[in-house]
């Protein structure tokens, strides 16, 4: 195997799409747990709809709302996973448009949950710093695409 620049380029997004798939399912058990599809008692979920709840309650959101707040994030998701994966599939040091793409939809999503943070007052919710996260997982997938458009391709 050679290990090169491109090898770590690939990497950078296998991890994204990795990490990004695993999230994606765990959202998708949590809703499936918060239908009662699955017992109270199950533990592998993300358990974002529950603090979704409680960073919305500061303007007393209804909870159709919330669902619909949390299942276009789900759907947000989904696109970033499929394009990440593609990108991986597909790459090309020389045509990195797919990258891009992939990259600009995950950060469009950090920078929407940074935003959401600030509206409803996520900084508020005792014991949780949700707002420094989602600033971390931006500031992350932009350093990796700047590592990605910048590293040479030896």
């Amino acid at each position: 195997m050679d290990l090169n620049l491109i090898t770590l380029k690939q990497g950078i997004i296998l991890f994204w799409a990795v990490w990004l798939s695993l999230v994606l399912l765990l959202n998708f058990l949590d809703v499936a747990k918060n239908l009662k599809l699955l017992p109270e008692t199950w533990k592998f979920n993300s358990g974002n709809f529950w603090f979704m709840q409680n960073v919305v309650k500061v303007y007393g959101t209804p909870n159709p709302l919330t669902w619909i707040m949390y299942i276009s994030a789900i759907i947000w998701e989904v696109v970033a996973v499929y394009l990440l994966w593609a990108a991986l599939g597909s790459f090309d040091p020389n045509n990195l448009r797919l990258v891009n793409l992939a990259f600009m939809i995950n950060l469009a999503l950090w920078a929407a949950f940074v935003v959401m943070d600030e509206l409803f007052l996520a900084f508020l919710v005792p014991g949780f710093n949700i707002m420094e996260t989602h600033r971390s997982l931006f500031t992350a997938n932009l350093v990796s695409l700047m590592a990605i458009h910048l590293l040479p391709n030896t």
